[in-house]
């Protein structure tokens, strides 16, 4: 026992070594302030921003703290001239291992986004990454080996980018919106780099090495197995237009539509405002959105109160729109990005089809198949993932192919107003009004925040309404929201924030699945082609009204809801709820 207690007592009184904590504790806390000072001003904003903008002053006062006990236990010693110099330690082979500690993180994210990123994106990815970690975890530490001990710095830089890149993962897992916090933070980077410290000072180097491979091994392989939703066909897997498969597609639109001509070919504009709502929904907020449903009423449209979507992500919805299916066909943005079943079908018939967007979102990864489309498709999707990974969030409005506002609707707007020889389909998808930041907590002001964004939507939309109605009277004007614009209980899937489904009410399905529609028919003969549950059966009664064929109608998908998870395992059949409070009553009571 008296061994024992005198090794340890050995053990410890190094750290009260001057030398030892200048090199182990002053340097490299300097070093960390720095590096937390430099991102602060220099990564974009985000949850990284905002947690290196905030620790470098605390990590700075340490270090000037360590540097005062160094500087006293200096002059405990009498020396007056002391010689601080650290013998060189040298960075063996078998150190690199650290740095798949923080490429795991960027492995994950590349493997979950790998319907978006080629393979040669990937390869790019992980060069950036890997450059990076060798900046903080070799090149700094043997930089600065001279003046501190390099075996600390190497495993204070594998602690901080580890922090850096898992970032985003602890964003997603607590929530965080453009800010984190510093007790969950400060653990992750101080507990990463203490463990990796002890390892190595206790001889137990090649243990943690091990660790470290059979973590990243095991991580990785999860990430690969995982079963995703309809990430089994990759964007080489398919022809460049949809209907040119053989055997053709197993679609009743197509069966019913077959060979034939349309009766008259209208322009077509699907004009969607993300998040909009029906005014029942609205009123469970506290707003009163009846004036702007009485203006489209009194401009000539036929508004549907009770639709909803199968669905409650905009990718998730208007693919199923413009496939006139629950099936993708191959990746989810494959409708979207302009190869859907109605695009296509439409294009036989001869019209020009065009797909304005202010976001990249809607093609991200792939190929836009419209005749024309905008945003003209410029950033490279991994330096689209480095910047997320960097931010430490992945936000849904973030895209490097954004084009401003102004441009946006310069663009939609134009087409209202084009002069062609050919029909035209236009799919336009508007920001506003928008829905909640979706991280799992609704912020204070969220629903004061979407009513001002309405009201831009309400303007916009009078102004699209205005000007198609002046320049083509006899189009079908589709106007619609793509699903609710989540602002009940955490503001994003009830299953996230621990809900049960007792807890779940009308308003809660309405404010994920709810779909404003409303359409102005170029005739009054249209009653008996809009036979509509959910959004996804626009199109079904558009091809009916255009071939005067009510069979058409027949190509209805199931109206029933197809992501139970988003209300903690409720569903809508055929308009009435399944499960919750409400189980078995209508979804909408306006108007029942």
């Amino acid at each position: 026992m008296a061994k024992t207690d005198s090794a340890a007592k050995q053990y410890l009184s190094k750290f009260w070594d001057a030398r030892y904590l200048f090199s182990n504790a002053f340097i490299p806390l300097l070093a960390l302030s720095l590096y937390l000072i430099t991102f602060a001003y220099l990564l974009p904003d985000g949850v990284n921003k905002v947690f290196a903008a905030k620790s470098w002053k605390y990590i700075l006062a340490l270090a000037g703290v360590a540097g005062l006990v160094s500087l006293a236990l200096f002059r405990g010693n009498k020396r007056k001239k002391p010689v601080i110099k650290q013998q060189i330690e040298k960075i063996m082979a078998s150190d690199l291992v650290l740095l798949l500690l923080p490429l795991m993180p960027v492995v994950q994210y590349a493997i979950s986004n790998r319907d978006i990123l080629s393979g040669w994106q990937m390869v790019y990815l992980l060069g950036v990454f890997l450059a990076f970690s060798l900046l903080f975890v070799v090149l700094i530490p043997k930089l600065l080996g001279g003046f501190a001990s390099t075996r600390t710095l190497m495993l204070l830089g594998t602690a901080f980018v580890f922090t850096i890149t898992n970032m985003a993962s602890l964003s997603n897992q607590f929530s965080w919106f453009e800010k984190g916090s510093l007790r969950f933070q400060w653990p992750i980077l101080g507990g990463t780099f203490l463990a990796g410290w002890f390892f190595y000072d206790l001889k137990y180097k090649s243990l943690l090495h091990l660790l470290i491979v059979v973590l990243f091994i095991s991580n990785t392989a999860v990430q690969i197995f995982s079963p995703r939703e309809n990430s089994d066909i990759s964007l080489t897997q398919y022809p460049d237009n949809l209907l040119a498969q053989k055997p053709g597609v197993d679609n009743k639109l197509v069966e019913l539509v077959g060979e034939r001509t349309p009766s008259s070919t209208p322009n077509i504009y699907l004009i969607i405002y993300d998040g909009y709502a029906h005014n029942e929904t609205m009123l469970s907020y506290g707003i009163d959105n009846r004036a702007q449903e009485e203006y489209l009423a009194n401009a000539g449209f036929i508004l549907y109160p009770h639709t909803y979507s199968v669905a409650a992500y905009s990718i998730e919805t208007m693919s199923r729109v413009l496939n006139a299916s629950t099936d993708y066909y191959g990746v989810s943005r494959r409708a979207v990005s302009g190869d859907g079943v109605v695009q296509n079908l439409l294009k036989s018939f001869g019209y020009r089809t065009y797909g304005i967007f202010q976001f990249g979102w809607f093609s991200r990864g792939i190929e836009p198949s419209y005749d024309y489309s905008l945003p003209e498709k410029r950033g490279a999707v991994a330096w689209l993932v480095s910047e997320a990974i960097l931010t430490g969030e992945f936000r849904f409005d973030q895209d490097l192919d954004d084009i401003p506002r102004e441009e946006y609707l310069a663009a939609k707007r134009e087409v209202f107003s084009v002069s062609s020889n050919s029909p035209i389909f236009l799919y336009t998808h508007s920001s506003y009004p928008g829905h909640s930041q979706i991280s799992g907590k609704c912020l204070p002001n969220e629903t004061e925040l979407f009513e001002q964004n309405l009201q831009r939507a309400n303007i916009e939309m009078q102004q699209d309404v205005d000007l198609i109605i002046d320049n083509d009277p006899e189009a079908i004007i589709i106007i619609a929201g793509d699903h609710g614009p989540y602002l009940t209980k955490n503001c994003y899937a009830t299953s996230e924030g621990g809900y049960d489904l007792s807890e779940i009410t009308r308003q809660d399905i309405q404010d994920r699945f709810g779909a404003f529609l409303a359409i102005r028919w170029p005739s009054e003969v249209f009653e008996a082609f809009d036979d509509i549950t959910v959004l996804q059966d626009v199109f079904p009664s558009v091809f009916a009204f255009l071939f005067q064929d009510a069979g058409i109608l027949d190509a209805r998908i199931e109206p029933e809801t197809l992501q139970p998870g988003k209300v903690s395992g409720a569903s809508v059949k055929n308009g009435i709820i399944y499960g919750g409070v409400d189980d078995g009553e209508p979804l909408f009571l306006s108007g029942q």
